[in-house]
């Protein structure tokens, strides 16, 4: 193998081509014909662990690197690393770019933010702040990877993404029924009205008490019209007392537990606040399936 083969080689893996397309496009330098190629895909996959292992040594390195030349090219690309100064490793990323930047000063209002995505070989989670435009479509805000999800990581991430953003705060932000974020979203974006995702909420219910809701008759509808289609707190609320009698379900746990959480998801209580078009966070997973398109659980973080 030559040299300008092991570069394009480097290349090819750069942008995580496969190894059988590595091989098809270097067959066809080499005349096109396979005899004439005095290694196997073999060859090619081996090489390209060696630099996925060296790769490995210095991801944060090149990261660095990276942002760096893009705040050089561009001044309002912006982002932070929390560093643990024991072991000299970073712990948490967040980066964001001057189009994010600016869609935040635009659309900025309202945020749904989801950690479901584990994109690399760290296991860490992937957090995008994801927005509504005035069309209506998806817009990214900032990115961060993260250590752990917990509440004080949680803090720094969105204390982080106030700096970026000159200290504007969301109006609204919609997450799941993690206890962490719950617990960092108040301490953090203090004037900003925070709300659970209605869908697994929803969900949640339907798998802890499949057999109740399947059969006793028309358990199932009342229960999502309540929460759904009710138009006044009051009325809501005097529904939702009426269908745990007539139904007899009051010793079901977790509809106890929504009852308790009611202010957090049903929708009766947000008719104030501005959720444009959302009442859960499938904005966020939507985002997330665009980057699982691009990115494998196994990619260094400089790849990401």
């Amino acid at each position: 193998m030559t040299n300008e083969e092991k570069l394009f080689i480097r290349t090819f893996n750069s942008v995580k081509l496969p190894p059988r397309k590595i091989m098809a496009i270097l067959t066809y330098l080499r005349g096109g014909c396979s005899r004439a190629v005095p290694y196997t895909k073999k060859f090619v996959s081996n090489l390209r662990t060696a630099m996925r292992k060296e790769s490995m040594l210095n991801d944060m390195m090149q990261s660095l690197e990276y942002f760096k030349k893009k705040q050089a090219d561009d001044p309002r690309f912006y982002y932070d690393f929390k560093v643990d100064k024991k072991t000299n490793t970073v712990k948490n990323i967040f980066w964001c770019d001057a189009t994010s930047r600016r869609m935040y000063e635009l659309y900025g209002d309202c945020i749904s933010f989801d950690t479901t995505f584990k994109t690399n070989r760290y296991n860490m989670p992937f957090a995008p702040f994801v927005g509504v435009t005035g069309h209506g479509d998806n817009c990214l805000f900032g990115c961060a990877i993260l250590q752990n999800e917990s509440a004080e990581t949680f803090e720094w991430l969105f204390i982080t993404f106030l700096k970026c953003m000159g200290g504007k705060s969301p109006k609204t932000i919609i997450t799941d029924q993690d206890a962490a974020m719950a617990k960092a979203i108040p301490a953090v974006f203090i004037h900003t009205v925070h709300r659970n995702c209605l869908f697994h909420v929803v969900k949640k219910a339907e798998e802890k008490h499949p057999r109740s809701f399947g059969k006793i008759p028309n358990l199932h509808n009342e229960f999502k019209d309540t929460i759904h289609f009710s138009l006044t707190v009051a009325e809501f609320e005097a529904s939702w007392q009426e269908m745990i009698q007539k139904y007899e379900v009051g010793n079901l746990k977790y509809l106890k537990t929504m009852w308790e959480n009611r202010k957090k998801f049903v929708p009766v209580f947000f008719k104030n606040d501005f959720f444009p078009f959302i009442h859960s966070t499938a904005r966020s997973e939507g985002t997330n399936a665009i980057f699982k398109d691009n990115v494998g659980s196994t990619y260094s973080v400089d790849f990401i």
